[in-house]
């Protein structure tokens, strides 16, 4: 299967094309340093056959907000190190998704509408970090130093779903000036922080850039304009493009809203409810002769459906979250034949009821079938 053949792209040279997408852990201590329970979530997919391990968000600046992992210092390089030493062990690869955020408010989205945010002169709030287009940039730029420093084989930056790169690449935003109007106004910071992250990691180290296909929000991204983003992020040398789906939060609810459901869709939709995004992403890089890779999303039920989509040059990479948070070694029971033994996701998402709850996110219905098992052995 071309699913489990080796692949390489920049210096990611991968066992497989199969990518354990980032999600919220909650893993992470009150100050954001990497633990022993976080380690072993990787470890146990990166034992189940991973080729590529996208870490959760991982925030590049100093705002507070507690249990997400964070890069924004360089204390928190020796606790990453030992992480990916960690995973490298088992032949996995380890790339980080770097996050900038301002605050939120669940009645109220941003703090700062994005067309108001300072381009030059920061503005330093209470918490005393500086908000301004040039802080974002250092501090995205300062992250991808200390995320090689700490053996991520590449990074990831996070522009989809409703955080700061997202809100000045969408549709929604209304800027007048440079970081405003068309898909290349709208794109420029992200382009300036893939030129600014080359210059300081070198030409063959990997950087990537993650954004909603579609917003699913009145006003916002569709495939009509994230082709064209992809198209200006790889002339940018962006060396990946993963697409997701919604995530904002102008429908009014944190994760709740129409959009939050379509990050991770439900139940109710159906199976590779997402694959048309990343076909439109990878027919758009086409358009312009490049053969970037496309990572897909969306409810990939297994590795059949994963493999079709290769042959059909759909996408370059199979990314799955859910299946493997339900069951570590979704992969490796496939391939051996074992499914019937797998803890197949049900996609009630439990899982993103804890993150809203800001507990850790696992997998309930695993959880609680192993509980079972457990009184079961005991009687």
């Amino acid at each position: 299967m071309k699913i489990l053949e080796p692949v390489k792209f920049k210096n990611l040279e991968l066992k497989n094309r199969l990518e354990w997408l980032p999600a919220v852990s909650l893993l992470a201590d009150e100050e954001g340093y990497v633990t022993d329970e976080l380690i072993a979530r990787h470890v146990a997919r990166a034992k189940g056959g991973f080729g590529l391990i996208d870490v959760e968000a991982t925030g590049v600046n100093a705002r507070k907000s507690p249990k997400l992992l964070r890069i924004s210092d360089d204390k928190f390089i020796p606790g990453l190190k030992k992480m990916t030493d960690a995973v490298h062990e088992y032949g996995c690869k380890m790339t980080v998704q770097l996050i900038h955020y301002v605050k939120q408010s669940v009645k109220t989205g941003w703090k700062y509408p994005i067309e108001d945010f300072p381009i030059a002169n920061g503005e330093v709030g209470k918490d005393g970090v500086e908000d301004s287009i040039a802080a974002i940039k250092r501090d995205f730029v300062a992250a991808a130093i200390r995320a090689k420093e700490a053996g991520f084989d590449g990074i990831e930056l996070h522009a989809a779903h409703g955080y700061t790169l997202s809100s000045f690449v969408s549709l929604l935003n209304k800027r007048k000036d440079q970081y405003g109007g068309n898909e290349e106004g709208r794109g420029r910071i992200v382009t300036e922080i893939i030129e600014e992250c080359r210059k300081v990691l070198g030409p063959d180290y990997c950087i990537g850039v993650r954004i909603s296909g579609e917003e699913f929000v009145i006003g916002g991204n569709t495939i009509k304009h994230t082709p064209k983003l992809g198209q200006l992020f790889a002339k940018a040398g962006a060396d990946f493009i993963s697409v997701s789906a919604g995530g904002k939060t102008e429908d009014g609810a944190w994760y709740k809203g129409y959009s939050g459901s379509r990050c991770m869709p439900p139940a109710n939709l159906p199976e590779g409810c997402h694959v048309y995004l990343a076909e439109a992403m990878k027919n758009g890089l086409r358009e312009i002769g490049s053969d970037v890779p496309v990572i897909v999303s969306g409810k990939i039920p297994s590795l059949e459906y994963g493999e079709d989509l290769l042959d059909k040059g759909i996408c370059d990479i199979v990314g799955v979250c859910r299946p493997a948070l339900a069951d570590p070694d979704w992969i490796t029971k496939q391939v051996e034949g074992r499914q019937k033994e797998i803890q197949k996701c049900v996609y009630c998402n439990l899982c993103l009821e804890a993150d809203q709850r800001h507990e850790p996110v696992i997998c309930y219905v695993a959880e609680a079938k192993k509980k079972a098992m457990a009184a079961k052995a005991a009687k």
